[in-house]
């Protein structure tokens, strides 16, 4: 039976992570966010010496050797103080290098990453494709025991400081849609490789956005993750894990919304009165928090089914990710409401919450994406004459 209820190591995870984060990290986020930065390499080290880089890394390559719950759980306290922060705890590239790849790869990445001096980034987005990623045109062409590509990359999150990079790329022409597609390990400064244009984001800027370009960019076969043409599957084992956990990261940054609106709200009066004391503004609250609550549960959910192998895993971490994403959005937009003008000034951080939510509904996973995985699996349990709900066991 999968059980989705913290044990008392993981309530203590959470604990010293948010200690962490309330105590480190928070100063360093409003000092960063402020000046509109990218978080520093030494902001960086800092999670990393504490234990939050490579959450889900092995113990024997300087991780924490964490189970898709055990992620979730710091992820959350992580995201609550700064959302930027937590991308970097948990990169999208270690999933499939995990699974997939050699020993070599492993000794050679893992243990950087751990220690925060190697920064990743996960190369998929072109103008063509994103959500439809059997559609990318970036193309690798054997060259004898090296590899050329061509192409360009969009909206690539820490692409222009990124140490190395998971490039999808496609290596047959002819093959059939969702095959024919290749992950490469790129490392910076590779020959042919450059950075192109550093987009101007209305949030998240302190994990920099940029366009990758690649210009006869030659590499060897040894960077090859997996084998040849096993891309668009192997992505799916880094998004299976990162949908599970986002939705607790999304029910973070609600959670940190409406506990600031909460504590404005109990000093703001209005007609010789606090706002906390207007029915109509308690009961909007209540049911914000029952709608943060049911985000955190079914993410916690989705882990629990991951961590156990389930069938039903991949959907679940699809309905985490965009439930989250819908109801932190919905919360951080009332919250700046019951904060009125104070809402919109960049002294409080409510309208930094609400900037960035709008990117959980697009990033790692559009809305319109996950509704339509989702949809799929509800077709095919009416096809199999199956109710359609998430195994508990």
């Amino acid at each position: 039976m999968s059980n989705y209820r913290l044990t008392d190591e993981q309530r203590s995870l959470k604990e010293a992570a948010r200690r962490f984060a309330e105590n480190k990290l928070r100063p360093i986020a409003l000092e960063t966010e402020r000046k509109g930065e990218a978080m520093s390499r030494e902001a960086l080290k800092l999670m990393a010496e504490n234990g939050y880089v490579g959450l889900d890394i092995p113990t024997e390559y300087g991780g924490l050797g964490l189970d898709i719950m055990g992620c979730a759980v710091v992820l959350e306290e992580l995201s609550s103080v700064w959302f930027s922060a937590s991308t970097n705890a948990m990169s999208l590239l270690t999933g499939p290098l995990l699974v997939f790849g050699t020993d070599e790869q492993k000794q050679n990445y893992l243990p950087a990453i751990s220690s925060g001096n190697l920064l990743t980034a996960f190369a998929l987005t072109e103008t063509d494709a994103g959500s439809d990623a059997s559609s990318i045109q970036t193309f690798a062409a054997r060259d004898g025991d090296d590899w050329v590509i061509n192409g360009r990359k969009i909206y690539i999150t820490n692409g222009a400081r990124a140490d190395l990079i998971v490039l999808f790329a496609r290596t047959d022409r002819d093959a059939p849609r969702g095959e024919g597609i290749t992950l490469f390990l790129i490392e910076k400064g590779s020959p042919g490789f450059s950075v192109g244009q550093k987009y101007d984001m209305l949030a998240h800027t302190a994990n920099p956005v940029a366009e990758l370009v690649f210009d006869d960019c030659r590499v060897p076969n040894s960077c090859i993750l997996g084998e040849p043409g096993g891309g668009v599957r192997y992505m799916q084992v880094g998004f299976s894990k990162a949908r599970a956990t986002y939705g607790a990261r999304c029910a973070a940054v609600a959670q940190a919304a409406l506990n600031y609106a909460l504590d404005y709200m109990q000093t703001r009066e209005q007609f010789g009165q606090p706002l906390s004391s207007f029915q109509a503004l308690r009961f909007r609250a209540a049911e914000l928090y029952a709608k943060i609550e049911a985000a955190r549960q079914l993410s916690y959910h989705a882990c629990a089914l991951a961590d156990a192998g389930t069938d039903d895993a991949p959907v679940a971490a699809s309905m985490a990710k965009l439930f989250g994403s819908e109801v932190s959005t919905k919360v951080t937009e009332q919250c700046i409401q019951f904060l009125g003008g104070h809402g919109l000034d960049k002294d409080h951080p409510v309208e930094r919450f609400y900037r960035e939510t709008k990117l959980f509904q697009v990033g790692d996973g559009s809305s319109e994406m996950l509704s339509l995985l989702i949809s799929r699996h509800l077709n095919k349990q009416a096809q199999a004459g199956m109710h359609a709900r998430l195994a508990s066991d």
